[in-house]
């Protein structure tokens, strides 16, 4: 295996139990002869370190290149403003007791936050696409 590749599938390996070639062409939708192939030229296709990640809830990144956090779940503690892990735990607390409170909470931020709802704006029309919270948000508060 060339150096790249082989990183990569190691550190897959440490992470998820996966040992086999065979095993991770299952799991990219590949054969595990194209697996080889690109195991020969050392090339990881960043779409198979982004199909591991999604099925193991790691970070593409750290498959990819060894840095940064190994899970998602340790990305929340990379923020640079630690209150907005302390929001985001508290958040997930009302929802989970009120489900309807995600939507309340996008739209009183929108409405609260002009500039960020016109960031929003701008980054989903380059997109070409406008997300139904953006719809309901009037910049008068909820109603």
């Amino acid at each position: 295996m060339n150096r790249h590749f082989e990183e990569a599938f190691k550190r897959i390996e440490a992470a998820t139990g996966i040992k086999t070639m065979t095993e991770l062409a299952k799991i990219v939708g590949s054969s595990q002869q194209y697996i080889s192939k690109k195991s020969r030229e050392g090339a990881f296709p960043v779409v198979w370190a982004h199909e591991v990640a999604k099925k193991y809830g790691l970070s593409t990144d750290w498959i990819m290149t060894g840095e940064g956090p190994r899970r998602l779940s340790e990305l929340q503690h990379c923020r640079k403003f630690e209150m907005l892990n302390e929001f985001e735990e508290w958040l997930t607390e009302e929802v989970r007791k009120k489900p309807s409170r995600k939507e309340w909470f996008e739209i009183q931020l929108l409405d609260s936050f002009q500039p960020f709802k016109k960031w929003i704006e701008a980054k989903n029309e380059i997109l070409g696409k406008t997300p139904e919270v953006l719809k309901q948000s009037n910049g008068s508060g909820w109603k």
